[in-house]
């Protein structure tokens, strides 16, 4: 899914729950956006099977930015991007694997961008996907760390060895709070 700056996916509102991105299909195909959910992973992002990237780097950008409209140096927000390890139809088992982090928005109505890079190796004969992180909130760069999770049990050969989606949890619960992503897909590298 690569998104681009006029037709962004957005969420927000109230809540302190994790708000997942949708899936933009496009209406122009007579198709409407499917949102991932806590109980489902309709619009999930998968990464290419059938070892297609089996033992080899792959990157996952993602990219937006976030409004927050509470004025309180506690205000947080944190983009994360989790992976999907169940079967394709199953209930969704995701697992966060890279994260700007909880971080403080604390200026009203201010537009605040994110950007996760992600780089990806995983193969089949460990099970292990593992790789680095590194990214950027408002005006701080975020220093480049291992994944906040590993995934294990993967099986690059199959059909779909994982499913990616984006998620953003505000620390406050507030009816103006919204994000968009402009940015999210995934490259060989």
């Amino acid at each position: 899914m690569i998104l681009n700056g006029l037709n962004p996916s957005t969420v927000g509102g109230t809540g302190t729950a994790v708000k997942y991105f949708p899936r933009l299909l496009g209406s122009s195909i007579g198709v409407e956006s499917v949102a991932p959910s806590a109980t489902s992973a309709n619009g999930q992002l998968v990464v290419n099977g059938f070892s297609e990237l089996n033992a080899q780097w792959f990157r996952v950008q993602i990219g937006g930015e976030i409004v927050s409209v509470v004025s309180d140096s506690s205000v947080t927000a944190e983009i994360a991007l989790y992976a999907n390890t169940a079967a394709l139809g199953a209930a969704p088992v995701y697992t966060k694997i890279a994260t700007t982090g909880a971080l403080t928005a604390p200026l009203a109505n201010t537009a605040f961008a994110f950007g996760l890079d992600v780089d990806l190796l995983g193969d089949t004969a460990s099970g292990v996907v593992r790789g680095f992180q590194r990214g950027i909130f408002g005006a701080n760069n975020l220093a480049s760390a291992s994944l906040t999770n590993n995934l294990s049990g993967i099986n690059m050969g199959s059909q779909a060895p994982f499913g990616l989606v984006v998620g953003v949890i505000f620390g406050s619960s507030d009816t103006g709070n919204s994000a968009s992503l402009r940015q999210f897909q995934i490259s060989a590298q």
